[in-house]
């Protein structure tokens, strides 16, 4: 027998018991960027193992809060929970990879 989850209900039991998504969950965020984090998760989330992959989560949410122009709650963001920044400068959403700035020039935003 495999160890995949079948029902909607292991997939969220198991996305509560997430470190990062607690740390979402009773973050002080603004509602818009808790909203567009929420909509990443339940596109992302693993079918396999019913997690979502935290390095992506904080790339997104990193990358979500600069075209938010929200850059003074990044550092909140990076510390909020233990992970990489994505992977090299990447994360993927939806299967589609995407470039996260790191950089402090606002210019270098896409």
């Amino acid at each position: 027998m495999s160890d995949t989850i079948n029902s909607p209900n292991e997939i969220a039991s198991n996305l509560n018991r997430q470190s990062c998504v607690r740390a979402l969950h009773q973050s002080r965020l603004p509602v818009i960027l808790k909203v567009e984090a929420e909509k990443f998760i339940e596109r992302n989330t693993l079918q396999d193992c019913g997690r979502i992959p935290p390095n992506c989560l904080k790339a997104f949410m990193i990358k979500t809060a600069q075209k938010m122009g929200l850059q003074r709650i990044i550092p909140y963001v990076k510390n909020m929970f233990k992970s990489r920044i994505g992977y090299n400068g990447y994360y993927l959403d939806c299967g589609k990879l995407f470039r996260v700035d790191l950089s402090d020039d606002i210019r270098n935003l896409t």
